[in-house]
């Protein structure tokens, strides 16, 4: 099938889920990752005939994300295998590696390894792009699921750094497993309230991982209140805590770090002018 009546598939076959220009953005993802055509490309050839496999349109008028379908993102320029064990790693995610980079920055030189900690890794995003960074980094990252640790560290491998994964359920299990003295603990928790499912996509709902996303109405809070007590007890004097947040709960968050007794609770906003961001250091 030639790209031009590819494009105009997708179209016809996806409208009813997404807009135009959200269709057209996974088109050019699609071909991209499954053909190595990028979309200036398939402006100048439109006429290229590609080996098109029905069965991938038809997953995805299900909703299934594109990522999955492919198999492949990308996070902070590197390239990532994702699939339905693990969330999607989203751009905003990208922000707070780049507000954690930028704030080690100021303290260049203060210590000659880094002691990162990544809590509810995922696909190992966040863990990998500051392993990356950071060429002092000694890197730990954390999740409670087991398929998700096996994505994580082909993932790493395929980045070439080294990451020390563990399998931990940060609700239950015993910070003694997790490392000591850490300078930068670092979370995306799950943060969305479960009441707010119908107001989602169906292909984040339908096709993502629940226990990666959503917390229960009356706690939500749960996750932060187990990792903030936890890094109370391993963080070093002077470490830092990062978190990816829900705009709806920045107050409650600083009020229940400030009655921990963290120090330097800072809010910050996305590139978009949402709260999404709590940094705050252990002294």
């Amino acid at each position: 099938m030639k790209i031009v009546a590819l494009r105009t598939l997708f179209q016809e076959k996806l409208s009813f889920l997404y807009d135009k220009r959200e269709i057209d953005a996974i088109f050019f993802i699609y071909l991209d990752d499954k053909f190595q055509i990028k979309k200036t490309e398939s402006f100048l050839n439109p006429y290229t005939e590609i080996e098109f496999e029905l069965s991938d349109l038809e997953t995805l008028a299900i909703g299934t994300p594109i990522q999955y379908v492919t198999g492949k993102t990308t996070f902070c320029d590197l390239p990532l295998s994702v699939n339905p064990s693990v969330l999607i790693p989203r751009p905003e995610t990208e922000e707070l590696v780049a507000l954690i980079a930028e704030e080690e920055k100021r303290r260049k030189g203060e210590k000659p390894v880094i002691r990162i900690l990544d809590i509810g890794t995922g696909s190992g995003a966040i863990a990998i792009a500051l392993a990356r960074k950071f060429e002092n980094a000694v890197v730990w990252a954390t999740d409670i699921s087991e398929k998700a640790l096996e994505t994580a560290a082909k993932n790493a491998a395929a980045c070439e750094v080294e990451i020390s994964f563990l399998h931990h359920n940060i609700l239950n299990d015993s910070e003694s497993f997790l490392p000591e003295n850490v300078d930068i603990i670092v979370s995306n928790p799950p943060y969305i309230p479960e009441s707010e499912k119908g107001i989602l996509h169906k292909n984040v709902v339908e096709f993502e991982p629940e226990g990666a996303l959503f917390v229960p109405d009356e706690n939500p809070l749960l996750f932060y209140d187990a990792i903030a007590k936890v890094a109370k007890k391993i963080l070093r004097e002077g470490g830092v805590l990062y978190f990816e947040t829900y705009e709806k709960y920045h107050v409650e968050l600083y009020a229940m770090l400030a009655e921990l007794d963290f120090k330097e609770i800072k809010l910050l906003s996305d590139l978009s002018g949402k709260p999404r961001f709590v940094c705050c250091k252990k002294l």
